[in-house]
């Protein structure tokens, strides 16, 4: 017996020893020939990385994410078919964004980092018990208000708002009831996870939509058990809203009084215990007060703003509070007050305080740092939005500790506050949107920024590489209301914004008191040179026949870096010296064209889509308004 175990034992150890010599050989094969290199079996979805480098690993996802740009993304209901581009093309550079970004260098970092060699027995338990492949997703960003937006442009017949049963007049001067439409809309939540699924992968196959339907929450039924009850309200009550105090202001309205005709149209009906009861609709007053009453009364705040006159700070502009409508509040008290029979309700105002500073309380002493970009070669519209802009931030004071946003800061971005519109694509359509030649000022107040040794809390390259923001990587996209330019006073002192323009260029001065920091940024690394596709040509209805438009010219596609350092002064309690390295990736741009229908060029099938438009209001400068 003892020599049978001794026989036994002999030969498990012969067999172990025999597997660790082979693993042993395998294990130093595989750190011999994967010392740099992708273990076999990682994937990204169905793309096989085993045996490659870090940088080939970063250049083939930083391909696949340029390729998806350049052929869109691709949605699918029923049998329309649509390729929203992740990057939007305009005839302005500065309204070109885009919706997804893919991070190569962290997605790379990402599968080396899961690959490290671990040692002979980690490699022991891979060989034995996990051989399958081992997958990993890529890393992006994705800015899924921006896709909605572009979803709902591309299929328009997918959103219907569902219409609650109404009252109204009728021809011979009666109550009448109206039926309830139900309603469907595009179901956001399942196509963006069906997406971010697909992109994980790097898979740029179809995503196919699906709707859901919308209920109204009031049937005729339900109105027309309450006529009698609605008819007694609106032939025996008006309604009139004031504005109190009265203004002194003879172009703002004292009060608006509302009609029956309009009345009408805000009844409605809610079920209380057992039984439906009449009321308003909240949501149709607050639209009218927004629309009708909104425009006359709000005031945005005044900040105080100051210039410097010989090297000096001399006030320019007091601060002034601001009023807001609360529109909200407003129809509450209009819902109750009306079903109370009281014909008048005042209207809720909302105080914005703005703060007032004195000139020696600013203790500004000097430049901390200066911003400088060139804009030659812009045309009229763009030269004219770039002043309404620097006017807009000039002068304007940053209080210690706070966070600056320039979207902030610029507040509306339309017609009322001068802007001039320029053209994105929208299908194969041109619509005007606001906004171009803010970028020039978003990137300006970045590199001031910079140049002052602030903390940058925001921040986000254009989609592709821009003529006026050379070198490449050291620019800030700015679109209304994002992307923005944020970052943060950690002075301890105000910060005064002065904007000069000297024919082509533009600076931006921020004043203040130097902390003795010491901020630089080295000269951006640009590499992964990459050629865009050829023109895209797209039949257009807009243009006569022979007619051609097209955006900027196509653009080399590139990643880019640069390393910011502040060193601090010593016996501050900040972490002495600090860097960061800013990353840029600029997708290959390729030119579209606009054509009318008799050119010859080769037509693309592909679409390129647009962004939401901004809407003016116009303000009303009677002294009543009535509403129709």
């Amino acid at each position: 017996m003892k020599a049978k175990k001794w026989v036994f034992l002999s030969c498990v150890a012969l067999v172990v020893f025999l597997l660790l010599a082979a693993t042993g050989y395998d294990y130093y094969f595989w750190t011999h020939n994967y010392s740099d290199r992708v273990y076999p079996g990682t994937f990204i979805g169905n793309n096989d990385l085993s045996g490659l480098t870090y940088d080939q690993v970063r250049g083939f996802i930083s391909g696949r994410a340029d390729q998806m740009s350049t052929n869109g993304l691709k949605f699918q209901y029923h049998q329309k078919q649509a390729a929203i581009a992740s990057a939007v093309a305009s005839f302005d550079s500065d309204l070109s964004y885009p919706a997804l970004v893919y991070d190569a260098e962290a997605s790379a970092q990402a599968v080396f980092n899961n690959n490290n060699h671990r040692g002979f027995a980690w490699f022991l338990f891979y060989q034995l018990f996990d051989r399958g492949p081992r997958q990993f997703t890529a890393v992006y960003t994705l800015d899924e208000t921006k896709i909605k937006s572009l979803l709902a442009d591309a299929f328009p017949g997918l959103n219907i708002a569902p219409i609650n049963a109404y009252f109204s007049w009728s021809l011979n001067g009666d109550i009448r009831t109206n039926p309830e439409t139900p309603g469907k809309v595009i179901n956001y939540g399942l196509a963006l996870s069906s997406l971010r699924l697909k992109l994980d992968n790097l898979d740029d196959s179809v995503v196919n939509i699906e709707t859901q339907s919308q209920y109204p929450t009031v049937a005729e039924a339900d109105l027309k058990n309450l006529e009698p009850q609605a008819e007694n309200y609106i032939n025996n009550l008006s309604l009139t809203l004031r504005l109190v105090p009265a203004p002194t202001n003879t172009s703002t309205p004292a009060f608006w009084t509302v009609k029956p005709t309009r009345l009408i149209t805000w009844l409605s009906a809610k079920k209380q215990g057992n039984d439906m009861v009449l009321t308003l609709d909240p949501a149709k007053i607050e639209a009218y007060l927004n629309e009708a009453i909104a425009p006359s009364v709000n005031q945005a705040p005044l900040a105080p703003r100051f210039m410097i006159q010989d090297g000096r700070v001399a006030g320019w502009q007091s601060g002034l509070s601001g009023q807001m409508l609360d529109a909200s509040s407003t129809a509450t008290n209009i819902i109750n007050n009306f079903l109370n029979k009281q014909s008048e309700t005042d209207l809720v105002i909302q105080t914005i305080p703005n703060e007032n500073i004195g000139d020696n309380e600013l203790n500004i002493k000097e430049i901390i740092g200066t911003g400088h970009s060139h804009f030659a070669g812009s045309p009229v519209n763009r030269r004219h939005n770039i002043q309404v802009g620097a006017d807009a931030v000039n002068g304007l004071l940053i209080k210690p500790g706070d966070e600056f946003s320039l979207v902030k800061a610029l507040g509306n971005v339309d017609a009322s506050t001068g802007y001039l519109p320029e053209l994105v694509i929208k299908g194969d359509k041109t619509t005007p949107e606001y906004g171009g030649g803010l970028c020039q000022i978003g990137t300006t107040l970045f590199r001031a920024a910079l140049a002052s040794g602030l903390p940058i809390t925001y921040r986000q390259n254009h989609s592709y590489r821009v003529s006026y923001y050379e070198p490449a990587g050291m620019d800030a996209a700015v679109y209304i209301p994002q992307p923005d330019v944020r970052f943060v006073n950690n002075t301890g002192n105000y910060i005064l914004i002065q904007v000069r323009t000297v024919k082509d260029d533009i600076y931006f001065d921020f004043w203040g008191t130097s902390d003795g920091r010491v901020a630089s940024t080295t000269t951006p690394v640009i590499y992964n040179i990459v050629k865009p596709e050829p023109t895209k040509y797209l039949v257009s209805p807009d243009l006569k026949p022979g007619e051609k438009k097209c955006t900027e010219s196509s653009h080399n596609g590139a990643d880019a870096y640069f390393d910011y350092t502040v060193t601090y002064a010593p016996g501050s309690t900040t972490t002495p010296t600090q860097i960061r390295r800013f990353k840029s990736h600029y997708v290959p741009w390729q030119a579209v064209c606009l054509i009318g229908a008799t050119s010859t060029p080769a037509i693309a099938s592909s679409s390129v889509p647009v962004s939401s438009s901004s809407a003016s209001s116009s303000n009303s400068t009677s002294s009543q308004k009535t509403a129709e």
